[in-house]
């Protein structure tokens, strides 16, 4: 092999571009002071395509050398993109992890951030994997404080273990860098994009999504809120109860009405029917991506009037069965 360019070079690791002499190939050289080697035989062996290919893990002198594919492409500090491109970066980026942590024991990055992702040709490719570590149920905290400021979860400053959440994190606030060009500020961010990321980058582990699937869910609008059961922050939790609070005030006191002569029937029919404007107010992403050139006031309307319909018939048929 035949060195082309020395790409970074520190005291835990040298990484240059390097080119076979007689294929003319080209490929990147690890020589790594720290790392895991059965991790990275690990990674070897899956297939993940968002991934670098790894074709040789040599062991010398208390280093590890790895060869591996070389990628072409900008990483994505390096570029700019729509909310329709960020979308599909982090489904990718959601779809790789997916795969990590589904292993057992799960493979936990703990290093994402715009330097470690590349993006061509709309395909992302997830790189350095030289924090990373498996999932140890024993422990309860990390043992070495690593990470990248601002990208790193307050468990990886060793409070905590590194999980599936640590990574989930740091895709929250890649989404907002992506979106926003910081870390902090959301002026530029849609409101569905905005609940998401908070979820994303909740202090606290447990209230992050369970998964990067389920996050990955919200992200394309696939997820349906029921609320208060799925809301996606405490927040949004502590509304939809009182708004439930406020309707079951609302409807129990009512009497029979007109068309419908059941108290109880009558009542559980206001109440699916107020129930309901909350429950459209939280998926309307999920209607409107459907029809996104129908102004949301309208389409809101529109769909609440049917489901008027539909609930009055629905209970007045109850109601004539008693």
């Amino acid at each position: 092999m035949k060195t082309l360019q020395i790409i970074k070079q520190d005291q835990d690791k040298t990484i240059s571009l390097v080119e076979h002499e007689i294929s003319h190939t080209k490929y990147i050289q690890k020589e790594l002071n720290y790392y895991d080697k059965t991790l990275y035989q690990t990674l070897q062996k899956i297939k993940n395509p968002y991934l670098p290919k790894i074709f040789v893990i040599q062991e010398n002198d208390n280093h590890l050398i790895l060869i591996e594919e070389y990628i072409e492409g900008k990483t994505l500090d390096q570029q700019s993109f729509s909310k329709e491109q960020v979308k599909d970066i982090m489904h990718q980026l959601c779809e790789c992890l997916d795969s990590l942590h589904k292993l057992n024991p799960p493979i936990i990055h703990r290093d994402i951030k715009p330097e470690n992702i590349i993006y061509h040709n709309n395909k992302v490719t997830l790189l350095d994997f030289g924090i990373a570590r498996f999932l140890d149920s024993k422990k309860s905290k990390d043992t070495l404080i690593l990470g990248s400021v601002g990208y790193a979860a307050p468990e990886q400053f060793g409070f905590q273990q590194s999980n599936p959440q640590t990574d989930i994190y740091a895709l929250g606030k890649l989404m907002n860098y992506l979106l926003n060009g910081s870390l902090e500020h959301q002026s530029n961010i849609s409101f569905d994009l905005k609940q998401i990321i908070l979820k994303a980058t909740q202090l606290d582990y447990k209230n992050r999504y369970k998964s990067v699937k389920e996050m990955d869910l919200a992200i394309q609008q696939k997820q349906v809120i029921i609320p208060p059961f799925n809301n996606t922050t405490l927040k949004s939790k502590m509304i939809s109860l009182a708004w439930i609070a406020f309707i079951l005030m609302v409807v129990v006191d009512m009497q029979p009405g007109e068309t419908i002569h059941n108290s109880f029937i009558n009542k559980l029919s206001c109440f699916l029917f107020i129930y309901f404007g909350l429950f459209l107010y939280y998926n309307k992403n999920l209607f409107h991506k459907h029809m996104p050139k129908v102004p949301w006031p309208i389409l809101y309307s529109i769909i609440f009037f049917l489901f008027l319909c539909l609930d009055v018939w629905f209970f007045m048929w109850i109601d004539s069965l008693i």
